[in-house]
């Protein structure tokens, strides 16, 4: 009777997550200006009305 191989799945996750830091580089200095943007003015800044998406959670269809 033929076993299974035993996938190290945890080795795989950190192959990959190592693999992805390095060829994803770092955060570009217009990305930094726009995650300390979205920090000091929270929701204060997000479209409403027309510009806004609909909630697809709310929806009454």
């Amino acid at each position: 009777m033929k076993r299974k191989k035993v996938s190290d799945k945890h080795g795989m996750i950190a192959k990959f997550t190592e693999e992805a830091l390095r060829l994803g580089g770092g955060v570009s200095a217009n990305q930094r200006h726009f995650i300390k943007a979205a920090l000091a003015h929270g929701k204060t800044m997000e479209p409403a009305g027309r510009l806004a998406r609909t909630n697809r959670e709310c929806s009454h269809d």
